[in-house]
């Protein structure tokens, strides 16, 4: 008589958690919905502050402004955040990271945004937007950042100074009829000090921006 043998089948289910991209998704949610939120509550408490009469003004000039200088003037502000962005690339070539030309446009509106509500602080997230999406360290980010409003104020100091040579007179006039000639010169006894402290910051100085 044949022996039958016993045999066990085993099945393995597998088991699924949907708690970590329950996770993911709510966290992408809130990022996007509570910034939205908070900018809604902060417009209706601005409102709800006016008067009857300012209002009424508001509404006016809706009315009558000119949308076309309107998203003119919107369209070259983006076109200025781009150029910043890919500007930004060149700051951060000679250190290995090429970010997104997408992620760097996002971090500098990010930057401007943070700005209105805490000054000063865009710089700051403009660093941390792109050690986020990008994986540049932050304290490198932040060094180019530094760097280029080095460059950007070298640069409105030389046109600072073609204006004043240009309109001396105009403005000269101007300055002396609102502001007494000693504050004048003491201003630009204190610029010219600032501007050879930094002079000799770059000559001295052991890292090249």
């Amino acid at each position: 008589m044949p022996k039958i043998s016993n045999q066990h089948w085993s099945f393995q289910t597998k088991k699924t958690t949907y708690l970590p991209s329950l996770n993911k998704s709510l966290s992408k949610f809130l990022q996007i919905v509570l910034p939205m939120a908070l900018g809604i509550f902060l417009m209706w408490y601005v409102y709800s502050q006016y008067t009857p009469e300012q209002r009424d003004e508001v509404f006016s000039q809706f009315k009558n402004a000119n949308y076309g200088i309107v998203v003119l003037a919107v369209l070259m502000s983006a076109l200025s955040h781009v150029v910043r962005a890919y500007r930004w690339n060149f700051m951060l070539a000679p250190l290995g990271y090429k970010p997104r030309l997408a992620n760097n446009f996002m971090a500098v509106c990010v930057a401007y945004l943070m700005n209105l509500f805490i000054p000063k602080s865009g710089e700051i997230s403009r660093a941390a937007v792109l050690n986020k999406y990008e994986k540049v360290p932050f304290e490198e980010g932040f060094g180019t950042i530094v760097s280029e409003r080095i460059v950007d104020l070298i640069f409105l100091l030389l046109f600072t100074l073609v204006a004043l040579f240009l309109q001396f007179d105009l403005l000269y006039d101007y300055l002396t009829n609102i502001v007494p000639i000693k504050k004048i010169g003491l201003s630009i006894g204190v610029l010219a000090i600032l501007f050879g402290l930094f002079l000799l910051f770059l000559k001295y100085s052991k890292g090249a921006i």
